[in-house]
């Protein structure tokens, strides 16, 4: 387990020089552009963009390979671990259970980790495929409601569910709207303790039919300048948030990425003491 917090930590490393490499890339191509002759402006961005697309070819194939690395061992360790802790007495770990546990729930989250990696760096490369379905809102609600109800009492939340009548159905790739939601349930829970996380959903009409779910919590907030970065690649709020409560950075930058590839986007409403509203809008129907 600890090679593999290792491997994770190394992934996550060098996923962030090889962006900040790109962006040195990106800045040299825009001074060349603004700062020399036409003709040799013309050379040095075909030369930059070629370096560009390489980088990002290199760091896919990295991210790809070391994604499978890193899954593979993690996929070993949650399965045995659950097989020893579902058949304790069979294998004489009965003492061993909430180790165990620990174990599991450790493996489980960073492979979420790896598949967030994997996720962006599809995006970013234009290979991630939606697999849209019409499909009823009802019974998806319900089953993102059960998962997140047990992460709500974690931190002794409060919560509730007001979805309109009828909903309906909605044309959409099913595991990513759920993936949407159970990110901002999931964060919500965790910035909140001992008060309220809800879950709106209803159809709004604006020019189209849309769906809109909204995620509100009670929970620590954010400022101005904390929303401005909330949706890069790798950002947190601040440091001091990243230090107490985790994360990566990048749960926020894939759910509005998977939302704006479905035709909608995700929004952020938020006041620093008193709570966040993060807003999932989703095209119902055509044009009106």
């Amino acid at each position: 387990m600890q090679l593999v917090l290792q491997r994770n930590r190394h992934l996550l490393a060098c996923i962030r020089h090889l962006c900040q490499h790109l962006r040195r890339h990106l800045f040299d191509l825009i001074f060349a552009h603004d700062n020399l002759p036409r003709e040799v402006s013309l050379r040095k961005i075909q030369d930059k963009s070629r370096q560009l697309a390489e980088a990002s070819q290199h760091k896919s194939q990295f991210v790809a390979s070391m994604s499978h690395e890193l899954r593979t061992p993690l996929n070993a360790i949650i399965g045995l671990t659950e097989m020893m802790v579902k058949n304790a007495a069979r294998f004489g770990t009965e003492k061993a259970q909430e180790p165990l546990q620990r174990v599991n729930r450790a493996g489980t989250h960073l492979l979420g980790l790896i598949n967030q990696v994997l996720d962006l760096s599809k995006i970013e490369a234009g290979k991630l495929e939606l697999n849209p379905q019409t499909v009823q809102l009802a019974p998806l609600i319900d089953d993102v409601v059960g998962t997140a109800r047990q992460l709500a009492e974690q931190n002794k939340n409060l919560f509730a569910v007001e979805a309109q009548e009828n909903l309906g159905t909605l044309t959409v790739d099913p595991m990513r709207l759920r993936q949407i939601l159970l990110n901002l349930l999931s964060n919500a829970c965790k910035f909140t303790k001992q008060g309220e996380v809800r879950l709106r959903a209803r159809r709004v009409a604006n020019g189209r039919d849309w769906v809109e779910f909204a995620v509100a919590d009670t929970g620590i907030g954010m400022t101005p300048e904390q929303q401005a970065k909330l949706f890069e690649e790798f950002t947190q709020a601040d440091t001091s948030t990243a230090q107490r409560y985790g994360g990566t950075g990048l749960g926020l930058a894939i759910a509005r990425k998977l939302a704006r590839m479905m035709g909608g986007d995700v929004t952020v409403t938020s006041e620093p003491g008193k709570g966040s509203v993060f807003t999932v809008r989703l095209p119902g129907g055509p044009p009106s």
